[in-house]
């Protein structure tokens, strides 16, 4: 019984760092848009954006109002949006908000010709 006690003990840990670990979700953007379009994320659940840039070109993922209902992230978030730069990685974590947001790339004509979509939080 004691050897059980212990065992649980010892796993209660492991089970909730566990719990606390983000979910990873990669986004690439390219030469013009983001894969996926449209992103699904789970409101109050710490999640890891991966962005990916396959493009030979700059990119960036601008969504200003995730990122202000997000609160804190950590990673490379300037005014609502973080570079990307040509054949480069990112990753931002935080715990997003509920609800309907965004997405763009700023930089010139990008938005235009494409590359846009929209981070969905439920």
């Amino acid at each position: 019984m004691r050897n059980l006690v212990l065992a649980s003990l010892l796993a209660a840990p492991a089970a909730a760092q566990a719990q606390q670990s983000p979910r990873v979700v990669e986004v690439r953007l390219s030469s013009f848009a983001y894969a996926p379009e449209e992103i699904h994320l789970a409101a109050g659940q710490p999640v890891t954006l991966h962005l990916v840039n396959t493009g030979s070109g700059g990119h960036n993922f601008a969504a200003p109002e995730f990122f202000a209902a997000a609160g804190a992230a950590s990673g490379p978030v300037a005014n609502g949006k973080v570079e990307v730069g040509s054949h480069g990685a990112v990753d931002v974590t935080l715990t997003p908000a509920a609800g309907r947001y965004r997405l763009r790339c700023t930089h010139m004509m990008h938005s235009a010709m494409g590359m846009s979509g929209e981070i969905v939080v439920e």
